[in-house]
């Protein structure tokens, strides 16, 4: 599935487009079933995978743990259904139009959970704002619903072009996380989401999600790609970058 001249010239004017559905039923609820037993701890590679728990502790005490995840990060290098999904033929061709090259390397996943009535909101940022290692900042990220995301629930809220203007300053608050300031939010819109469906984004379009204040949970896995042929211009952390499509080059990423 590639994308009309209409589509991608969205994606180059507004910095994401909301495709799909691209995920069959049997493959999204494979996708649930392995986040659910990661973030529960039912499965032994729920020790090798990254979690994040949500940070009210105290109010969350009565939760099980399964509802007290925030985030699982680089499931797909542990996971082979989440790996295969970082792979999916039709995510990628279209990838391979946004990055314009069929070169084309995975930067990591991660899964970012809402559980129902009080998943926190993400602050505003730049994905590249955090991934400074990676020249150009131009990578693509899929952002697919495993749940339907709306308004109610914390949906990705984007604001249009705001990729163009490059990596902005970001700040690093008290809660832990990098803000960016030097925008209007009030020209940001929502993307409601329905599950199986796929939002794509710059990694220099500036975002952010609200609370979830519905009785619905809110799962969106990401998956965040780049040219095979970005270069590495970190001082330090550099790892291996699995290929995904096409080919390697020398002494890059």
């Amino acid at each position: 599935m590639g994308l009309s001249k209409e589509q991608l010239e969205q994606f180059q004017e507004n910095g994401f487009l909301v495709i799909g559905p691209l995920l069959t039923e049997d493959e999204l609820a494979a996708l649930r079933s392995r986040i659910d037993a990661l973030a529960s701890g039912e499965d032994p590679l729920s020790a090798r995978v990254g979690i994040r728990l949500e940070a009210d502790a105290e109010k969350l005490k009565q939760e099980s743990k399964l509802n007290k995840v925030w985030q699982i990060m680089d499931a797909s290098s542990y996971d082979e259904t989440i790996a295969r999904h970082a792979r999916n033929p039709q995510i990628l061709d279209i990838v391979e139009q946004l990055l314009g090259t069929s070169d084309i390397k995975l930067f990591g996943d991660q899964t970012l959970m809402k559980p129902a009535h009080h998943g926190s909101p993400v602050s505003w940022h730049q994905d590249s704002g955090y991934w400074t290692q990676i020249s150009p900042p131009a990578l693509v990220n899929c952002w697919t619903a495993l749940d339907d995301a709306t308004i109610e629930n914390g949906c990705v809220r984007y604001v249009p072009g705001s990729h163009k203007r490059g990596v902005l300053e970001h700040h690093r608050e008290n809660d832990g996380f990098l803000h960016v300031r030097d925008f209007d939010p009030n020209q940001a819109v929502p993307a409601e989401v329905p599950a199986g469906w796929c939002a794509f984004h710059h990694s220099c379009t500036i975002h952010s999600s609200g609370p979830n204040l519905s009785p619905n949970r809110r799962r969106g896995l990401v998956t965040s790609y780049m040219r095979a042929d970005s270069e590495w211009v970190g001082a330090i952390g550099r790892k291996a970058f699995p290929l995904v499509r096409g080919r390697e080059y020398e002494g890059r990423v």
